[in-house]
C-alpha cells in the first residue's frame, strides 16, 4: 500500500472516530424525545453527556454520567429522568438509561449518527427484554 493511500485511510478512520466521539462530548447538548409504542410522546428533555464515570451501574462496561439540563415534559413512571442516567458507547451503538437498579434496566439503544440518533426503548432484566417504545436524540446547535 503506498504512502498516500495509507494517509488517506488513516484520515478517514480518524474523521469517523471524531464524529462518533462528538456525540458524548461534555459540551454537546442533545434534545431527547421518548415515545411509547403508540408513538405518544412521554418525555421531552435536554441532556448533556459527560466524561464522569457512572460508578453505581450494575451493568458491565464503561458507563458515563448523563446530566438532565431541562425537562419540557416527562412521565417519570415511563422513563425516569429524576434517577441517575448513564450512557455507554460501544462501536457505533449508543445505549442510554437507568443502570443503577440491578435487573430492572430501562434502556434507550440506537445507532450513533452525527446529529440524530433513533432507536428503541426497552425494559431489560435477566429473563430478557420488552420493547416499551422509541426514542430520538437530536443535537442542539
Amino acid at each position: 500500500m503506498n504512502s498516500l493511500l495509507k494517509k488517506l485511510l488513516v484520515g478517514v478512520l480518524v474523521s469517523s472516530a471524531m464524529t462518533a466521539s462528538q456525540a458524548h462530548e461534555a459540551s454537546t447538548r442533545w434534545f431527547l424525545r421518548v415515545e411509547n409504542l403508540r408513538h405518544e410522546v412521554k418525555v421531552h428533555a435536554t441532556i448533556r453527556f459527560t466524561a464522569e464515570s457512572a460508578s453505581e451501574s450494575c451493568m458491565s462496561g464503561k458507563w458515563r454520567r448523563i446530566v438532565v439540563e431541562e425537562e419540557a415534559a416527562y412521565d417519570e413512571e415511563f422513563f425516569p429522568l429524576k434517577e441517575p442516567l448513564a450512557y455507554q458507547l460501544d462501536r457505533n451503538q449508543l445505549t442510554v438509561g437507568r443502570t443503577a437498579i440491578c435487573d430492572g434496566y430501562l434502556l434507550l439503544s440506537g445507532k450513533l449518527e452525527a446529529s440524530r440518533i433513533d432507536g428503541t426503548f426497552d425494559a431489560v432484566d435477566m429473563l430478557g427484554g420488552q420493547k416499551l417504545g422509541f426514542f430520538t436524540l437530536t443535537r442542539v446547535e
